[in-house]
């Protein structure tokens, strides 16, 4: 194949090389300069055209290109010329002019809607004796197009219903995850008064007497609280103390006891 192919460019005169726009920039684009002024240089590579300013050009060495060499064939067949025509859209799809191609296989349509070969070469196919695009004959068939895929409508029920359980599944699962992590952010939040109240307590038990920390020395500033003793009365304003009452002896004819002493009254 690859052989034929050659043979039939050599008899047809193509060179093997199109026009290279060489850039300051270090690329390089291979097709057919359509112009060349001195703010751009327009070159057409199959798929489009492609402007690039004179300034990025480095230099530019021209040769015949696929490109020319299929308008140069385009201009010389005839309108009908149904076979001219398919061998010209084959020819530029064996050499990647894929915009050329199918402006070809178009024009064989429009000469002879049932080409088979220029059909089939569009992607085209027959249903029910009639060529249509692959997406009208899924339709034609019954066909509905659903999850990037064609399938039938039986299919696509299933497909749905599944679907549809499963995103009940996921629903039901993140709002189970949102529940977990709502009851956390409770715990933690619970946890933080707790050992904020645990901490008030400290102070408050603190403020109520000494500080634990000053028996290790306080810190530089501080002077514990003087502690003085409860008040007490002078001694001149105490009583003298009451003398032992003396002993009482018995009653005889020979003695007599003495009076008392009387107490002695204080000056006070």
């Amino acid at each position: 194949m690859r052989c034929g192919l050659f043979v039939l460019a050599c008899s047809l005169g193509i060179p093997a090389h199109a026009d290279e726009v060489f850039l300051k920039s270090g690329g390089r684009l291979s097709g057919e300069v359509l112009s060349e002024d001195s703010r751009s240089v327009v070159v057409e590579m199959g798929p489009g055209k492609v402007t690039v300013p004179a300034a990025s050009v480095l230099r530019i060495e021209r040769s015949r290109s696929a490109l020319g060499e299929y308008r140069d064939r385009a201009r010389r067949l005839e309108a009908g010329d149904v076979r001219g025509w398919l061998e010209l859209a084959f020819w530029a799809h064996e050499r990647d002019l894929a915009t050329q191609a199918q402006e070809a296989f178009e024009h064989v349509l429009r000469i002879d809607p049932g080409n088979a070969s220029a059909n089939a070469a569009l992607g085209r196919v027959q249903v029910d004796g009639t060529w249509m695009s692959l997406e009208d004959s899924y339709r034609r068939r019954g066909y509905v197009y659903y999850d990037g895929q064609w399938m039938t409508s039986a299919e696509q029920e299933v497909r749905f219903r599944a679907r549809a359980a499963e995103d009940q599944v996921a629903a039901a699962r993140r709002e189970g995850e949102l529940r977990v992590r709502e009851a956390e952010a409770r715990a933690r939040a619970a946890e933080a008064e707790a050992r904020q109240a645990e901490a008030d307590a400290q102070a408050a038990e603190t403020q109520g007497g000494i500080p634990l920390w000053w028996g290790w020395g306080g810190w530089s500033g501080f002077r514990p609280p003087v502690v003085r003793p409860p008040h007490r009365p002078p001694p001149s304003t105490l009583l003298p103390p009451i003398p032992p009452r003396p002993p009482v002896h018995s009653q005889s004819k020979d003695r007599t006891v003495p009076a008392p002493t009387p107490r002695a009254k204080s000056t006070h």
